[in-house]
């Protein structure tokens, strides 16, 4: 991550001294904006090379969000510098009408961001794509305001010209390739089984093979009319070779359109397999702590080919019989492997999962994944007892 940071931290110090020598220093603010939004957008790509390189995707949308953010309070002291607070509603150029739109735009992403998990997730999406357009706004406004100073081959020239081709080439991948051409796995659904009043088990059977190891997890795309065409990401929860499994929880928005509609035969797209938290890279004395759906990917664990040769304390948290899935596959693993050591909590029950009573080995790999204020809880109260354990989880969100 150190690296990351002066990568990072690099493309701003070439910014302000290509500005900086051609004497437009007093525009360092916005140029600082510009190069940050270039980035934000090359960070949406999802490439692998950005995820190995931030070692996970979740690092890849927390920096993600971190310039985002950076760049919304760069352009409005930028506005605040340049006209005040309180400045008229339309320039009198075309160059400020330029300015002028992009601020609008970014003015309701602000809004939007800060309204967050009020708006269904669906509707969110689609207002945030308006960070494009402002984009393009703002580097109209910029090259317009500017004139013939970066239409050289200056280095303020070459190196805002740059970081504009990665911003609009990242865009138009993410927002027009990706979800047409990005995928190169594809098949169909051949079982479907519903596990609960809210969970159901999806079993593909794809044309070639998908490579992935336990924990990993891919975007689905459903390549069916009357379901979005944006993939989301699932955690795989078994197979192998050509066939992937997949157990989802109805949660709203696009999930309760699957569990609803989704049938045998449909046709579906993956892309490939993402994820660092990786189960057969741990140590030989692990614990598995589970979630609710954070199950998922501790099942693909237990059915791979390969049984975990490591001895494991397995610790799955439900709220009710009744929300639980595949207890008897886990009671079966159990009972067949001695090294596996199941602890089953049921919160109605038991109350809710904690180790202020439990003994955590003092060395091993501690594998997470559930709700994100039950990993925030459990990982600081772990960190605490025992911060020679490695505590190995994912867990992000688009918004």
């Amino acid at each position: 991550m150190k690296s990351l940071k002066g990568i990072l931290f690099l493309s701003f110090i070439v910014t302000a001294w290509s500005w900086s020598q051609a004497g437009l220093g007093t525009f360092i603010i916005p140029a600082f904006a510009l190069t940050a939004l270039s980035l934000t957008f090359l960070l949406t790509t999802r490439a692998a090379w950005l995820e190995n390189f931030f070692n996970g995707l979740e690092h890849v949308y927390t920096w993600h969000k971190f310039l985002a953010s950076f760049s919304l309070i760069l352009i409005l002291l930028h506005q605040i510098g340049m006209v005040g607070l309180f400045a008229p509603l339309w320039g009198s150029s075309l160059a400020a009408q330029m300015g002028d739109i992009s601020l609008g735009l970014f003015l309701t992403l602000i809004i939007v961001s800060v309204l967050g998990s009020k708006l269904p997730y669906e509707t969110w999406r689609w207002i945030h794509r308006l960070v494009f357009p402002a984009y393009l706004f703002g580097l109209l406004h910029t090259y317009m305001m500017m004139g013939t100073a970066l239409f050289t081959w200056s280095p303020v020239a070459i190196t805002t010209g740059l970081f504009a081709l990665i911003g609009i080439g990242s865009a138009l991948y993410t927002i027009v390739y990706y979800p047409t051409f990005g995928f190169s796995h594809f098949g169909k659904i051949v079982t479907l089984e519903t596990l609960n009043q809210d969970t159901i088990e999806l079993t593909l059977q794809l044309q070639k093979k998908f490579p992935f190891e336990a924990e990993q997890f891919a975007f689905l795309q459903i390549r069916e009319p009357g379901f979005e065409k944006r993939a989301h990401p699932f955690s795989i929860s078994g197979g192998s070779g050509k066939t992937i499994q997949f157990t989802i929880k109805n949660s709203g928005d696009h999930t309760d359109n699957l569990y609803k509609n989704l049938k045998v035969g449909h046709k579906v797209g993956l892309d490939r397999a993402y994820g660092h938290m990786l189960l057969n890279r741990g140590q030989e004395r692990q614990v598995w702590i589970a979630g609710g759906i954070g199950l998922t990917p501790f099942l693909a664990g237990l059915r791979q080919d390969t049984k975990p040769q490591a001895e494991i304390d397995f610790y799955y948290a439900y709220t009710g019989e009744e929300n639980a899935v595949h207890l008897d596959l886990l009671k079966k693993e159990a009972a067949n492997n001695p090294k596996l050591h199941l602890h089953l909590i049921d919160s109605k029950v038991d109350g809710y999962l904690d180790f202020k009573s439990t003994l955590l080995p003092q060395t091993a790999t501690v594998f997470m994944c559930g709700p994100r204020p039950m990993m925030a809880a459990l990982s600081k109260q772990i960190k605490q007892m025992n911060p020679k354990l490695e505590l190995v989880y994912e867990g992000f969100k688009f918004r």
